[in-house]
């Protein structure tokens, strides 16, 4: 159930996404254009977030080198 919200969020925000850079196309002034780019990335950087999170969820977690070295 989880992985079902999260993958339909995950597709919400790359929509989002896609609508900021069509809106972006159309704008008249490179200030409107650069506030929707701006927008766009933060929605795909949102996605990429959710996305992230949902494999995190489905693999153990596994710890960074240099922490797994001070643990040894």
């Amino acid at each position: 159930m989880l992985g079902e919200n999260t993958m339909s969020k995950e597709d919400d925000y790359r929509r989002n996404a896609a609508n900021s850079m069509r809106l972006a196309q159309r704008a008249s002034s490179c200030e409107d254009k650069g506030r929707l780019l701006r927008l766009a990335e933060a929605w795909l950087d949102l996605a990429d977030r959710v996305h992230g999170a949902a494999k995190q969820l489905r693999r153990p977690t596994l710890l960074h080198p240099l922490i797994q070295k001070k643990l040894d």
